[in-house]
């Protein structure tokens, strides 16, 4: 009887020592997984939807001819190709970035003093090899708090990311 009893007592002990090991083992996975979400932001349902909502803005160029104006994210992919220039002479890259600073800036009160202390914003295409900033857009400080999304564009091959982060 002494035998088995040893034996429950060893196993019983044994389970203990496991059972504290995972214990353990999901604390630090927990606490590296709350260290490595910090430098990410946030998403944001107001920021996607205004994304959205901003790719379907219809801006000032015409490649071929007027009034079929484009709306951004076409204009965003031309400024990928680089290949068309608008009716009025100027480049679609330039005319993309003139139209998102100005719709952010309308939208958002951006400051120091304000709620909203800067903005990054890029359009980036991404074929699955290599990556290529098409539009890098900052201004203000985002160094605290930020907010963000992204919306995508179908480019073949490959895809348009548009990322907007909002820095508090």
């Amino acid at each position: 009887m002494t035998k088995r009893k040893k034996a429950q007592e060893e196993i019983a002990g044994f389970f203990i020592i496991v059972l504290i090991v995972v214990i353990v083992l999901v604390i630090f996975l927990g606490i590296s997984l709350q260290k490595s979400n910090k430098t990410l932001p946030k998403e944001s349902i107001d920021i996607k939807q205004f994304l959205e909502s901003v790719m379907q803005y219809t801006t000032d160029c015409a490649i071929s001819y007027e009034p079929a104006y484009l709306i951004l994210s076409e204009l965003i992919q031309e400024c990928n190709e680089g290949l068309s220039i608008c009716i009025s002479g100027k480049q679609p890259c330039t005319i993309a970035k003139e139209t998102i600073n100005a719709l952010i800036d309308k939208s958002f009160l951006i400051s120091e003093k304000a709620a909203t202390k800067g903005y990054e914003f890029k359009a980036i295409h991404d074929n699955n090899k290599t990556k290529k900033e098409i539009i890098t857009l900052a201004k203000g400080n985002c160094s605290n708090s930020i907010r963000g999304a992204e919306t995508l564009i179908p480019a073949f091959p490959g895809t348009i990311i548009n990322t907007l982060k909002l820095c508090y």
